[in-house]
């Protein structure tokens, strides 16, 4: 699991360890153009590295069932932090 850390939850340089961590990943193949795969791997940096703000599994399946059941035509996302939230909302 991740270890609790104390001070910033971001900008400290996870970012760019988690887009090396994506890019070096034993399953990079099968990450490649899938959403899924992307999360996954992204989740699983979150929890074995370092916290990650982002809206998770639990929050984003709650988000990803309302947008399934209203089909909206148009969607915005105000802000963001690694692209989580959009790859889930896009692939929803």
């Amino acid at each position: 699991a991740a270890q609790e850390e104390e001070g910033a939850f971001f900008d400290d340089g996870r970012e760019i360890e988690l887009l090396h961590f994506v890019y070096s990943h034993p399953n990079i193949d099968k990450i490649r153009d899938s959403p899924e795969g992307v999360l996954a791997a992204i989740d699983e940096y979150g929890r074995t590295k370092k916290y990650l703000m982002n809206v998770g599994e639990d929050k984003g399946r709650i988000v990803t069932d309302l947008i399934a059941e209203v089909k909206p035509k148009t969607m915005i996302e105000l802000g963001g932090y690694v692209g989580y939230s959009c790859i889930l909302f896009a692939d929803a």
